[in-house]
């Protein structure tokens, strides 16, 4: 009887490629498989860059003191016998070195193991070592890409929030799941936001890349058994396939790290005294059930004093309870109501994710939002945080205001005017080149964190309440009157039939680049509007050499005043073409003057429009 041995499945294939590794490895130090190996020293590099970490006496064994030199088939036969360091010896290895099991190697860790034990290093190379493991370049060698997940109880946190312990964690990025200003819940908006290491929003180039990477994915894997809990404060740790230590998830407290940075920045004792002393300043806060209602209880209520009763949908809650959590006249009407019965002096709300914000003064007295950043600026060493940083410029986007203008002129500050986009205002303060900046959608900041913070522009305005004690009324009344007013409105003309709002913009844009355009002068009332230049605003970064064309018409006349058009969402449900008024006045007879009354908006716009 004969006997016959099946071959194993893909045993020549495993010789392959065991050989075609053997020879990738060898040509990758020699350039050729037909150079020997002459020394110790180079048995030792080709071994390596075969995926062995031989020890002195491995390298004794094979290389003695007769050995004067080895070929390719030598190599491979070593290689059979020394087989590739296991990931659980990297593992262990790792863990010695990782003296406080954080998941990350210090410098000095690395430092003392490399110049102490085994093979010596010279600081030098240790250095050039760690200057490539230290990929976040926070001065810590990582062992994995993501090991480490910081979320606010709950899940709750605001955008400001996420920003400021982005950057004070030192933190890669961060995903804000969030519907912003827009209604919520399953039936409703939801967004997935990315900001990067500096806590803004991701810029173009890195959403691009992200989205470029995202069409090569094959296969992504979900972990479906593992549960967070998120309601206790503290870290959890999860064994996961591929990973050198424990996935940790740190649950933290939501509003203590955001708090903290407040206080830093702003008189809180002041504040306290504002709120809670014997003339106490009476507020009204409708915190819209976003995720900013724990912030305002907490800073506003618990520590600076005000009432608890002054706070109002303070609980978040997934569809915002039903409304729409957009800080205006139109959504927080409640609000705007209360605040004409005249019981409270200052009142304010803000959005689902807390980085917008309205405000008002007493009987509905209601602060435009391009007033609302310039008179911040020019009452800003109010706030002891700029004294101590000073002001290195102001900003806006392009279709707000003139009003910040105004008071950069006056106190010779350098005023930027961007695209809409926070991720502009970033590039500017990452450069050391802006402090204060807003938009004329109820968007206000500085440079304390790389997202406009609802809460922090409410707390700068108090700071100023208290510093003047005036009522916002009167604090805006002389703002007008020091620095003239801009009367601001803009409209929305929704759902639009998308090639017709093409077409208008093209033949707008034609007619307002004919020469002839230029002083052009168009009459509303007793005041006459002289077109002093007009264009398609475009955008160029000086801090990356970014530019960003096509941000929209503007015709700008003589006295600063703006008309500006801007077409967006040009998709089945039709565009929406965006109509700006910005009318500048300075005579005081007329500041006080209602905005709809001085604009006139539909002479100046059916005006513009009839000369296509």
């Amino acid at each position: 009887m004969t006997s016959y041995t099946a071959p194993v499945a893909g045993s020549h294939s495993e010789e392959g490629t065991f050989y075609r590794n053997c020879r990738a490895a060898y040509v990758a130090v020699f350039r050729s498989s037909l150079v020997n190996i002459s020394s110790k020293e180079e048995l030792c590099l080709v071994l390596q860059q075969a995926g062995r970490n031989p020890s002195r006496k491995v390298l004794g064994k094979y290389w003695t003191p007769r050995t004067t030199k080895l070929n390719f088939d030598d190599f491979c036969e070593i290689l059979k016998k020394e087989k590739p360091t296991e990931e659980s010896d990297l593992i262990k290895a790792f863990r010695t070195i990782d003296l406080n099991s954080d998941g990350y190697v210090t410098h000095s860790e690395l430092f003392k193991v490399l110049t102490s034990r085994g093979e010596k290093m010279s600081p030098e190379e240790v250095n050039r070592i760690f200057s490539v493991a230290d990929t976040s370049q926070n001065g810590t060698g990582d062992h994995s890409k993501i090991g480490r997940l910081v979320i606010g109880q709950n899940g709750i946190l605001s955008t400001p929030a996420v920003s400021c312990i982005i950057r004070k964690i030192k933190a890669i990025g961060g995903i804000i799941l969030t519907a912003s200003h827009n209604p919520g819940g399953p039936n409703g908006d939801f967004g997935i936001k990315f900001n990067i290491s500096n806590g803004g929003p991701a810029p173009e180039a890195v959403t691009d890349k992200i989205f470029q990477i995202s069409k090569t994915i094959e296969e992504y894997a979900i972990c479906p058994d593992l549960k967070v809990d998120l309601t206790t404060i503290g870290k959890q740790q999860f064994d996961l396939e591929n990973k050198f230590k424990p996935f940790t998830v740190e649950i933290i407290d939501s509003v203590e790290s955001y708090a903290n940075m407040l206080r830093n920045i702003f008189d809180f004792a002041a504040l306290k005294e504002l709120l809670s002393g014997q003339n106490q300043l009476k507020i009204r806060i409708d915190a819209m059930h976003g995720v900013v209602g724990p912030y305002v209880k907490k800073i506003l209520c618990e520590e600076l004093g005000s009432p608890a009763n002054s706070a109002v949908n303070c609980v978040p809650l997934e569809d915002f309870g039903g409304h729409h959590p957009d800080p205006n006249l139109t959504y927080a009407a409640d609000l705007v109501e209360t605040m004409k019965g005249g019981e409270y002096d200052f009142g304010a709300a803000f959005d689902g994710d807390g980085d917008r914000n309205m405000v008002l003064g007493k009987h509905g007295f209601f602060v435009n939002p391009s007033d609302s950043v310039a008179v911040i600026a020019a009452n800003i060493f109010s706030i002891p945080y700029f004294q101590h940083t000073g002001v290195r410029g102001f900003a806006r986007s392009m279709p707000t205001s003139g009003a910040l203008d105004n008071v950069a002129k006056a106190t010779k500050i350098t005023l930027y005017e961007t695209p809409t986009g926070w991720k502009f205002f970033g590039n500017l303060m990452d450069a050391n080149k802006l402090s204060l900046c807003g938009e004329e959608s109820f968007g206000t900041g500085s440079d304390h964190i790389r997202e406009k913070d609802g809460l922090w522009a409410v707390l700068a305005w108090l700071s100023i309440i208290a510093a003047r004690k005036q009522s916002v009324e009167d604090i805006l009344k002389e703002h007008w009157q020091k620095y003239g007013r801009n009367f601001f409105t803009r409209y929305d003309y929704e759902e639009v039939d998308s090639d017709s709002a093409s077409k208008m913009m093209k033949d707008l844009e034609a007619m307002m680049l004919d020469r002839a355009f230029i002083g052009q002068k168009f009459s509303v009332g007793d005041k006459t509007y002289t077109v002093e230049r007009a264009d398609n605003f475009e955008y160029s970064d000086s801090v990356d050499g970014s530019i960003s064309r096509n941000q929209g018409l503007r015709i700008i006349f003589s006295d600063g005043s703006r008309v500006i058009f801007r077409l967006s969402g040009t998709g089945s449900a039709g565009a929406t073409v965006r109509l700006y008024i910005d009318s500048y006045e300075k005579d005081p007879q007329k500041i006080y003057q209602d905005p709809q009354v001085s604009l006139g908006y539909n002479c100046l716009e059916s005006k513009l429009i009839h000369c296509l």
